[in-house]
């Protein structure tokens, strides 16, 4: 049996060359987050991201949404990911 990306059922994706967590869940959410939190402190010193940036950005986006998460759930881990690093 084949999964969609036409791994054998059971076995991790591979890793694409850019270096987007795909296989584990936690991190791709860790990520995704931690892309939310780059982002939102560079529009606030007024340097958004570049276009490679935003790429990269957006990947880890879709790597979180590939595990199910939702946009909340990425907003929510960021926010705790903000607040820890602040304590």
């Amino acid at each position: 049996m084949q999964e969609r990306n036409g791994q054998p059922a059971g076995q991790p994706t591979p890793t694409p060359d850019d270096g987007t967590p795909t296989n584990d869940p936690a991190a791709a959410l860790h990520w995704a987050a931690a892309a939310i939190g780059l982002a939102e402190a560079r529009t606030q010193q007024g340097h958004p991201l570049t276009e490679q940036e935003r790429a990269a950005y957006d990947r880890y986006q879709a790597a979180a949404h590939g595990h199910g998460y939702s946009d909340e759930q990425i907003r929510c881990y960021a926010y705790d990911l903000n607040a820890a690093a602040t304590r």
